[in-house]
């Protein structure tokens, strides 16, 4: 069974598992220069709904309530002892539809630390998380800009973001588990990462 997150998209839907347990989710704040912060945020107020429900994160294990919290807290800690940081940088505004309700995202997407941000999330959806991984939705490491109805006015915001040049750059150094609660994202633990980084081979 997969678990329902938030953040919307195909990077939430068909996720949920419903159980009497707290719904968890596992977020990472990315570090930004004031600049950044400032650019993803003038973005947001003007198209992301969600907005004062959760400051700009990058979801890396998406809402589930079939895993007791302090398995899943425990489990979130300890990738974060063999994980490392990792830095990105985006450049690229991506549409993606939402086929169970039609809403359009436009999210903004990592190409340097792509690689990094999905081995984080492939080590989050191991043990007590490995059953709750759905297959059928591919993982894009994304940050959300904004949440509209019209999906040709979505695609025209990725495509004047764009042509206008993207460039956010930044660094993902800890893990928050966090849950929503009285309609907002509440962090429970943050875990710094601490892991080395792997020395490249051939």
């Amino acid at each position: 069974a997969g678990c329902a997150g938030t953040g919307g998209g195909k990077g939430a839907a068909g996720r949920g598992c419903r159980s009497l347990m707290a719904t968890l989710y596992t977020l990472a704040y990315p570090l930004l220069s004031d600049a950044d912060a400032a650019a993803i945020e003038s973005i947001r107020r003007e198209h992301d709904p969600q907005r004062g429900v959760v400051p700009a994160h990058f979801t890396l294990a998406f809402g589930c309530g079939a895993v007791p919290g302090g398995a899943y807290t425990e489990h979130v800690q300890t990738v974060s002892r063999t994980m490392p940081a990792v830095a990105f940088a985006c450049r690229y505004a991506m549409l993606n539809v939402e086929s169970r309700t039609g809403l359009a995202y436009v999210y903004l997407v990592p190409d340097g630390g792509y690689s990094g941000l999905s081995r984080l999330h492939d080590a989050l959806y191991r043990g007590p998380l490995a059953e709750h991984l759905n297959l059928d939705i591919p993982f894009v490491p994304h940050i959300t800009l904004g949440v509209l109805r019209d999906k040709a006015d979505a695609k025209r915001l990725c495509d004047e973001l764009n042509a206008r040049g993207i460039a956010i750059s930044g660094e993902v150094n800890a893990l928050s588990v966090a849950a929503l609660e009285a309609g907002k994202i509440r962090d429970l633990n943050t875990f710094p990462l601490i892991g080395q980084t792997p020395s490249p081979s051939l």
